[in-house]
């Protein structure tokens, strides 16, 4: 069965409100349903590459999410990200506790009128378990 990776939507939400997460199992996180996610408006479909290798007997995974935006993201605070995909699973990258997510947000300016204006953000999430799928 062929599934739809494409990532559609992106929320982030401040780290320190996953608390209360659980991993049910070894790649799926249920979370409270409070948790106060903030849409960020991007262009549509945005890029995720998960990979994994091995040090010194121990797996890590490293999730990479590219996107373009209108929004000024610069705040540098610990955030968790929210990926809708086409099929409507929801992937999960970060946690409240380390290692957290690392925002790169890279603004051009450039020499012609219809080049793209938008910022180009670089989230990278290191991990020793596979990325999360949200379970209701």
């Amino acid at each position: 069965m062929r599934t739809e990776k494409l990532v559609i939507g992106v929320d982030r939400v401040k780290a320190t409100e996953l608390k209360g997460m659980v991993m049910v199992g070894i790649a799926l996180a249920k979370l409270p349903e409070d948790i106060p996610w903030e849409p960020v408006p991007i262009k549509v479909p945005c890029s995720l590459s998960v990979t994994d290798k091995q040090i010194d007997k121990n797996t890590i995974y490293t999730a990479t999410l590219k996107f373009k935006t209108c929004e000024e993201l610069a705040d540098r605070q610990k955030y968790a990200w929210r990926l809708r995909l086409l099929d409507g699973a929801c992937k999960l990258l970060g946690s409240d506790e380390r290692p957290y997510c690392v925002m790169e947000v890279s603004d051009t300016a450039p020499d012609v009128v219809t080049d793209n204006q938008l910022s180009e953000v670089t989230v990278t999430y290191h991990s020793r378990r596979p990325i999360a799928t949200i379970v209701p």
